[in-house]
């Protein structure tokens, strides 16, 4: 009978531990998701005006020159911040990069260190850059955080409209 008192007592503390269970903190808290098409092809069109001019200072020169006026729409790259929000689980802000007009990386400036966000916050990423817009669904069990991210992408987004 006293076995039986001692086992039962170990197994409740040990279905508390499991249900009290918060994954830790990741160590890479800034990750970025990346679209290797476009910035890969675009790195390979501006590699080749460079070497065929003569002097390295003429072939920064005319790059730089050529790049507001032929690439402004096509292959410009421009990064832009969102706004910090903030909800009960922590404050998500994200920066864009935008290569033209296609968004190439979302980077995490703020992001909750604790909680089910931990593991939301990647796949929020990845479907942004597929959906290209900040028109994602939530993640269950982290509806919070995904709404937070989701208004600081749209604000990042609209704030490329304005430069």
């Amino acid at each position: 009978m006293k076995k039986t008192i001692f086992v039962v007592a170990l197994s409740i503390a040990g279905f508390i531990a499991v249900w009290r269970f918060e994954p830790g903190p990741v160590h890479n808290t800034a990750a970025v998701a990346q679209a290797p098409p476009p910035s890969v092809t675009a790195p390979s069109t501006s590699a080749p005006p460079a070497p065929s001019s003569p002097t390295p200072s003429t072939a920064a020169s005319p790059s730089t020159s050529d790049s507001p006026s032929t690439r402004d729409t096509t292959n410009e790259t421009v990064t832009t911040q969102g706004s910090a929000e903030s909800s009960r689980y922590g404050t998500v802000q994200v920066q864009v990069t935008f290569t033209g007009a296609r968004l190439t990386a979302i980077t995490l400036l703020q992001a909750p260190d604790s909680g089910r966000s931990l593991t939301a916050l990647p796949r929020l990423q990845e479907e942004a850059i597929k959906a290209q817009s900040a028109d994602i669904d939530t993640v269950t069990g982290a509806t919070e955080t995904s709404e937070s991210y989701k208004t600081s992408l749209q604000a990042a987004i609209d704030a490329r409209g304005t430069r």
